[in-house]
């Protein structure tokens, strides 16, 4: 198992993906899911080169695992900008719920492709 921080391992594991490595894109993704269960970025690149592998079903896993992380994530932003007295549910004084809410919709979009349910 590689020593280098998390967000380094994402970012050769995405260079592995583009070059059409994705076994080895896979095998980092599993190192930084196995370290930080809650990366969104290594659960959607795990899906991806699984789905670039033809494997849908474990595709469509790593993408519904990343949304179940974002919701949670986007819920908690919601909940702190309500309790700060803003909108709560599009706080259209910051742009920190438009990630969460954008990834939503992608991974949603992500995991019909591969013909599972969101």
């Amino acid at each position: 198992m590689s020593t280098l921080p998390s967000a380094e391992k994402i970012g050769r594991a995405w260079r592995l993906h583009r070059d059409g490595d994705n076994q080895g894109a896979i095998r980092l993704f599993e190192e930084v899911i196995a370290a930080s269960p809650e990366s969104v970025d290594a659960h959607y690149g795990m899906g991806l080169a699984l789905k670039s592998m033809g494997d849908q079903r474990s595709a469509a896993v790593s993408f519904q695992q990343a949304l179940s992380v974002t919701e949670q994530a986007l819920t908690a932003v919601q909940l702190t900008s309500h309790a700060e007295g803003q909108h709560g549910a599009n706080d259209l004084e910051t742009n920190i719920d438009d990630r969460y809410m954008m990834l939503t919709r992608m991974l949603k979009q992500r995991i019909e492709d591969v013909g599972g349910t969101a």
